[in-house]
Order: C-alpha cells, then structure tokens, then sequence
C-alpha cells in the first residue's frame, strides 16, 4: 500500500493515530524508545513533520519512552527536516553518516571522513545540543562494478564479506587518507573493474573520534549483522 507521507503528517487525527499506536506498541513491548525514521519526507510535509515529532515527544516523556529520529547527513535539498526543531522536541537527533554513494550513484566511499564530519558539524551549527546528537557509522560497504560498457552496479557487503572479496580476488587493501579508509580494486574475469571502500575496526575509530571531540550523545550503526565482534570494544572506547 502507498502512503501519501504529506497527507498523513499533514492531518491532525492522523498524526494522533499514529503517535498513539506506535507508543502503545512500545508499551506493549515493553521497550526502551521509539526510533523515528521517515526517509524522504517532501516539504509540503516539513511542518506537519515537526508537529508530529511534538505530539508524539508529549506522549513519549508520559510514558517514560525515549524518542530519538533519524536523519541524513544535511544537505540543502533536506534543509526541510528542520533539525533545530527537531532538536527542541527530541531526546536524540541521529545523524546517519552514511549513503554518501549509494545505488545508482558513481562509485565511492559510503562514508568519507569529511562527509561524516560535515554532517556532524552541520548538524550543530543548525542549533542541536551536542549532548542530543547522535552519529551512527556504518557497518556495510559497497562493491563496485563497473562493466567494459561503463555500466556501474554496485552491491552492499558487511565487514567480512567485504574483506573476502578483497582476498578472494587476490587484491590488496591500502589506507587511503582522503577517506580515512581502506580502499582495493581489481579487475574482474570479465574484464569488469571493480572497487571497494572498506569499512573495518581502523575506518570506524577515525569516524568515533567525532563522537569525542564535539561531546557528542553517543553513536549507533546500520545494521546488525554487519558488523565484527571488534568492532563493539571501540564502540565503547568512544561513547562510554
């Protein structure tokens, strides 16, 4: 079923429902918080956006859930979103430092030093408090192909399976300071190129030092499953 995003946010009694079934489904499950992710919210649905967060903020504190929402680097084409709004009626703004390239982009880095840092900095200087600022890193990668028609595809691929293409293919991953990550290439039997931007323990740390030096509310990642088991002590090191 399609939703009409705007149409929803956008009418009283619908926000209402909406903010009243999610919390009595957090209730029922007894969770911590309610994670709000709404991807690619159109400006004609800005305000009611911001109105929703508010009502379902009130309804959250009430009963003692934590309301966190989830946002894209930002950028002016998001401009929209309204962080510092956000920032007024939240316990978290979560900035996803990733999908820097994604499916159907050129090849490149999901997520650069300079990118995830650019979202962190714009972030605050949109008004939110660094103590509700949230940065989540990624555990995935993307394989890059690019076919001898110069077609590009690309793939997402977790941390090891990442490092297994690399090996499999027999390519060796060299730091690359630009990024501030590991990156390999090779040429497939097809005669395809291929590229990868690996994320691991090295990338990842360089990313949780934002997390220290602008006093940040912590970090979360996309997704479980991706990850290595190393990866959880350096998540601790930088938001404990």
């Amino acid at each position: 079923t399609e939703i009409d995003t705007a149409a929803v946010l956008n009418n009283t009694a619908s926000r209402e429902r909406l903010a009243e079934q999610l919390v009595n489904a957090a209730l029922e499950y007894n969770l911590e918080g309610i994670n709000v992710d709404f991807e690619l919210i159109p400006e004609d649905a800005a305000d009611g956006y911001i109105q929703f967060l508010r009502e379902i903020s009130i309804r959250c504190r009430a009963n003692s859930l934590v309301l966190s929402v989830d946002n894209p680097v930002p950028m002016e084409f998001n401009a929209h979103y309204n962080l510092n709004a956000q920032g007024e009626v939240v316990d978290y703004v979560i900035i996803m430092g990733y999908d820097e390239h994604y499916v159907g982009s050129e090849p490149g880095s999901v997520a650069s030093i300079s990118f995830v840092t650019d979202g962190v900095t714009k972030a605050l200087e949109e008004g939110v408090p660094a103590e509700k600022t949230i940065l989540a890193v990624p555990f995935y990668t993307r394989l890059w192909q690019t076919d001898t028609s110069g077609n590009v595809t690309s793939e997402a691929y977790g941390m090891d399976a990442a490092q297994a293409v690399v090996n499999d293919n027999g390519a060796v991953a060299s730091w690359n300071e630009e990024t501030a990550q590991d990156y390999a290439e090779f040429t497939g039997a097809d005669g395809s190129f291929f590229q990868i931007w690996l994320e691991n323990e090295a990338s990842l740390e360089e990313k949780l030092k934002l997390v220290q030096q602008y006093e940040l509310g912590g970090a979360a990642a996309w997704k479980l499953g991706f990850e290595r088991a190393s990866v959880w002590a350096i998540m601790e090191e930088y938001t404990s």
